[in-house]
This record gives C-alpha cells, sequence and structure tokens, in this order.
C-alpha cells in the first residue's frame, strides 16, 4: 500500500470522523476525549491496541473539537469494564496509556496524579450522571481517599458517544490508595505487614483456589465469605505474604465474632481497625441505601504496621444504583437498613460479609456512628449542602446533558433498568425526585440511627470543664492535646471536611495552608471543639 494512498486514507477518516462528531459535538466547557481504534471492536478482555487524544484547553475556556491535542496525545490500551452494564451500548471503558514501544506510561491527566490506568465511566443507568461523582466528592468531604474523577465528552471511532467521567482506578499509589508499596522479597518483619488491599465482589467467574481466601466465618448466605486479592495481585502475591493477612483477618475476626468481641489474645475488634473509616463506609452506603452496597465492588486495605496498620474500610467504588434509582434491594424505598440486606430483591448474599451486622450489635461501635452522624449532619450530610452541590454540578453539565440525551435518546422516560415507577418524563424530573428521595432517606436516619453520643461523650460547655489544653496555638507543625481520658481527635476545615482522625494526642498540620482550623477533642467525659490557627 503506498504512503499516498494511506496519507489520503488518513485524512478521510479525520474529515468524516470531525464530521459526524459535528452533528453533536463541536464545542464543550469539558475536556474532549477521541479514542480511534480503527474501527476495530473493542472488547471485554483483554485489552486492544488504540490511539487517545485529549483537547483541554483549561478550566472556564472552550475546547473545539478542531484544536490540538494538548492533554494527551498517544497510545492505549483499550477493553470494555463492568458487569450487568456489559449490555448497554453506551460502554464503560478501562484505559492504559502506553508510550511508543506500548509500554506502560503514567501521565498526570487534570492535576490527578500520575498513572497509567484509568476509567471512562458511562454512568449508563443514572440518567442524572451525579450520583457516582457525588458519592465520591462525600466520602472525601468526610476525609477519607476516594477516586477523583473529571467530566469529559466522548468521540470513539468518530462517533459522539456522549458524557462520562475520566476517573481514577482503584490502585496502590501514593496520588490513590497511599499505602506502602509490598514487593517480592518483604517477607519477614514489618515490611511483610503491608500494604494490602482485598476485594469484596462476586465470586461466580474467579478461581475460588488462587484469586483469594476463605474466611472462617459465613457470609449472610451462610457459605464461608470469600476475600479477593487486589493488591498485590493474585498472580504475584508471594505464598509468606498470603498467609500473613489471612491470618491477620482470621484474628481480626476473632475478636469480631466473639460474645465479647475479644479474641483469645484479649483484643478487642475495634483494636484492629479504622473506626472512622468503618462508620463512615456505612453511613454512605446507608444514606445513599446503595444496593451493591458491602458486598460487590467493596474494598478494605491495610498499610504496614509502622504507618498504623489498621485494617480500613473503602475506598468506595461502585455507586450507581443509589440514591431511589433502582428497585433492587428497595433502592426506590427510603426507609430501611440496607446493611440487612433483608429487603426485596436484595441479591449476591454469598459475597455479604456479615461484618456489619455484629459491629451494629455493638454498643461501643453504634455510640462512635451516632456521633459521626450527628457531626456530619452538620457539614457534609447537610441537605442544602447537598443540594446545593446537585444544583451547581447540574448547571455545570447541562450543555453536555443535552448532546448525551440527544444521542441516547430513549433513556430519558423510559425503564432502561430496574427503576421504580412512575419513571421521570423529562432529566428536570429525575433530579427533583432524587433531591426529594434525599430528603426523605436522610429524615429516616435522622429518626432511626443508634447509637447515644452522650455515652462517647457528653456536649460539656467549654473546654475547661474537662481540663484540655490544646498547644501551640498558633501552630506551625504539630499541634498538641493533653486531656485525660482521651478516646480520639478529629481535625476538621472550617467548611466541615474531616482532615485528620487519630487516636493519638498529636495532630501534623505541617502540609495544611495557612488558615483556621477546628480541633474536636474526644474524652469519657466530653467533647469539645476548639479553633487553631496554623502559621
Amino acid at each position: 500500500m503506498s504512503k499516498s494512498f494511506l496519507s489520503v486514507s488518513v485524512f478521510l477518516l479525520m474529515f468524516f470522523s470531525s464530521t459526524i462528531s459535528a452533528q453533536i459535538l463541536t464545542t464543550s466547557k469539558h475536556p474532549i476525549i477521541i479514542i480511534n481504534t480503527d474501527d476495530e471492536d473493542i472488547p471485554d478482555e483483554p485489552k486492544i491496541d488504540a490511539s487517545m487524544g485529549i483537547i483541554y484547553n483549561g478550566d472556564g475556556l472552550t475546547n473545539s473539537i478542531s484544536d490540538p491535542f494538548n492533554q494527551y496525545d498517544g497510545n492505549i490500551g483499550i477493553e470494555t469494564r463492568g458487569n450487568s452494564t456489559q449490555g448497554f451500548d453506551k460502554k464503560t471503558y478501562s484505559i492504559e496509556l502506553r508510550d511508543a514501544d506500548n509500554e506502560d506510561l503514567s501521565v498526570d491527566l487534570f492535576g490527578m496524579g500520575s498513572e497509567e490506568d484509568w476509567i471512562l465511566h458511562a454512568m449508563v443507568i443514572d440518567k442524572t450522571q451525579i450520583r457516582i461523582p457525588m458519592s465520591f466528592y462525600l466520602a472525601q468531604q468526610m476525609g477519607h481517599y476516594a477516586s477523583e474523577w473529571k467530566y469529559v465528552e466522548l468521540i470513539l471511532n468518530g462517533e459522539y458517544r456522549g458524557l462520562y467521567i475520566l476517573v481514577e482506578k482503584i490502585k496502590r499509589d501514593g496520588d490513590r490508595v497511599d499505602i506502602a508499596k509490598l514487593d517480592s522479597d518483604d517477607l519477614a518483619g514489618d515490611s511483610l505487614t503491608g500494604g494490602y488491599i482485598l476485594r469484596i465482589d462476586w465470586t461466580y467467574d474467579i478461581d475460588m483456589d488462587t484469586d483469594g481466601f476463605e474466611s472462617a466465618y459465613n457470609s449472610q448466605a451462610d457459605i464461608p465469605m470469600y476475600f479477593q486479592w487486589y493488591y498485590p495481585k493474585a498472580d504475584k502475591i508471594e505464598p509468606q505474604q498470603a498467609q500473613y493477612i489471612e491470618t491477620w483477618i482470621n484474628t481480626f475476626e476473632n475478636a469480631l465474632f466473639s460474645s465479647d468481641y475479644t479474641n483469645s489474645q484479649g483484643i478487642r475488634y475495634n483494636e484492629y481497625i479504622d473506626l472512622n473509616s468503618f462508620t463512615d463506609f456505612l453511613l454512605i452506603n446507608e444514606l445513599s441505601k446503595n444496593s451493591d452496597g458491602y458486598k460487590l465492588s467493596s474494598y478494605i486495605h491495610k498499610d504496614k504496621d509502622s504507618k498504623g496498620g489498621k485494617l480500613v474500610a473503602g475506598p468506595i467504588w461502585d455507586f450507581d444504583q443509589t440514591y431511589g434509582m433502582s428497585r433492587v434491594c428497595s433502592n426506590d424505598d427510603p426507609t430501611g437498613w440496607t446493611y440487612l440486606q433483608n429487603q426485596d430483591e436484595c441479591e449476591d448474599l454469598e459475597s455479604m460479609p456479615l461484618w456489619w451486622q455484629e459491629m451494629m450489635s455493638d454498643e461501643l461501635f453504634r455510640n462512635h456512628l451516632k456521633c459521626r452522624w450527628e457531626t456530619l449532619r452538620e457539614t457534609s450530610f447537610d441537605k442544602d449542602s447537598i443540594n446545593n452541590w446537585i444544583d451547581l454540578n447540574v448547571d455545570f453539565i447541562s450543555d453536555a446533558i443535552d448532546r448525551n440525551f440527544t444521542v441516547w435518546d430513549y433513556f430519558i422516560g423510559n425503564s432502561i433498568w430496574i427503576e421504580p415507577e412512575p419513571i421521570p418524563e423529562t432529566y428536570e424530573a429525575e433530579i427533583v425526585y432524587m433531591k426529594d428521595w434525599i430528603s426523605n432517606r436522610i429524615d429516616w436516619l435522622d429518626a432511626n440511627m443508634p447509637g447515644d453520643c452522650s455515652l462517647v461523650s457528653a456536649r460539656l460547655p467549654g473546654i475547661d470543664d474537662l481540663n484540655v489544653r490544646v498547644f501551640p496555638n498558633p501552630v506551625a507543625d504539630r499541634v498538641y492535646v493533653e486531656a485525660s481520658d482521651l478516646i480520639e481527635l478529629n481535625l476538621y476545615s472550617l467548611e466541615g471536611k474531616l482532615l485528620v482522625f487519630t487516636q493519638d494526642n498529636t495532630i501534623d498540620m505541617s502540609t495544611l495552608e495557612p488558615g483556621v482550623y477546628l480541633v474536636q477533642i474526644l474524652t469519657k467525659n466530653g467533647v469539645v471543639t476548639q479553633k487553631v490557627i496554623k502559621n
């Protein structure tokens, strides 16, 4: 084939691609991603070779399909991703950035940190296109890592495919799940103790002998609970590492499932976990009444002992069947507890751990949960705060929403999943339904949240009443707290975002920007909040 023929072919491809795309998309306030597979179908796996370009001129600037690629211009591997949603034409894709030699290439896209693995999430069954981003936002506001995302518009092989989010894939990394790297020679001592990421998910398509391990305790389906290797991967984890984390989980579960929550070593289960992460993981799954919560696409992780070594719940991931959009597990009903999995159409119980039912039977956990709920209701879970975030983001994506539902014109007003009826007939009605559902859900949780925060701490009038001292103030690097029977410290921004949770008496503020912060001090005798100025 001659070079001149190739040049003409490439020109025609670019011309027709631009012509097809221009029928719907010419300019956007969002980054434009253009992927070309030479019309090769994208399989579920393995990834196929493709090219990708990203047009993005900066926040507040217009991006045109005629602009040059300026955020990324190079090779990728691409495959489809998902389980039930694979049947939709609007698909989610897993992307791997690659260099000229088709080797992995880490790139910082939109300031989200340098990595090679990304997800183009279609959010296909969520007609609002905001449920997943809002859940990530709320988790971040609660003080936890959740995937960063960026709204984008996608053109695939010359065809406009609609609004997506480019989102961080869950990985061990300094900019993602920030736990210690576990090398193949980390086989003893502190290096063996972390970091690890385990996944809780469907087990029908995995090798139960090699892809993880069975718990000594049952799932809700009355069969052994199964934990899947995520980091290190199943083909990378060394036998000593696998044995270590399996034994560690077993020791924790021995405490959790004992009659007094204490194992044979005399250690209570809550000593093994980051309590805040577990209460918050439950709260965001219950706020959203996530029908897949706890049992599918759920993660837990543990850092090495020298870096804390406690089990952390999260990061969150699968939040499309949330906030009332589905009849699965009665998600449309704003009442009831999802962690019980006892409502209509609750399935996949073979991967539903009984941890949450045990913890919710424990007074210590319930009381801490109640305190966290009360704090969050004054900050991140305030109804006005949530509605303001929804309004801002609906306005932000409004033009792209119109284009998205021009392509996918049969989505709005029709049943495409397992939605409750009546189905909203407009996008605006979808938003009204979601807001009303969230309001009703919060009301139910307000009325039914168990626990008694006063048993953890009585809300006393001032810091002197508890003989608490916070110093130095102003602070340059670290702030110290002297208090009798100290339980925990929480550092908040003035906006209510949890920045630090610790059960020590020291908070490292060295990396924070100068300004005013709030230190919440919980003791057995009370709780107080003190303003701290960071120089």
